[in-house]
């Protein structure tokens, strides 16, 4: 695997400025490699593995940011809108419906 990781990431790199639909995806690659660079020995899952552990790698030095962000949120009760599911059953003029 190690002589084609300079390869898979300059793909990775060239990936970031285009459309989304247009960047290659981990099966697209490990076909590119095996066509172009008669990549034998290394299996889909090897790839697969590597390039999900170098994308946000390769993401973060463009300076493109983390892939996913998590805002922790805290909600205190009676702070906001609350709302109980439940039956509810309503007089109209004497009638239940």
């Amino acid at each position: 695997m190690d002589p084609f990781k300079p390869m898979i990431d300059e793909i990775l790199r060239a990936g970031l400025d285009a459309p989304r639909k247009q960047r290659h995806t981990v099966k697209r690659i490990f076909a590119r490699l095996s066509d172009e660079h008669t990549m034998i020995d290394v299996s889909y899952q090897v790839v697969r593995a590597y390039v999900a552990a170098r994308k946000p790698e390769i993401r973060t030095e463009a300076g493109h940011g983390p892939a996913e962000v998590f805002v922790p949120q805290s909600h205190r009760p009676g702070m906001e809108a609350e709302a109980d599911f439940g039956e509810v059953a309503i007089r109209l003029r004497g009638t239940t419906p």
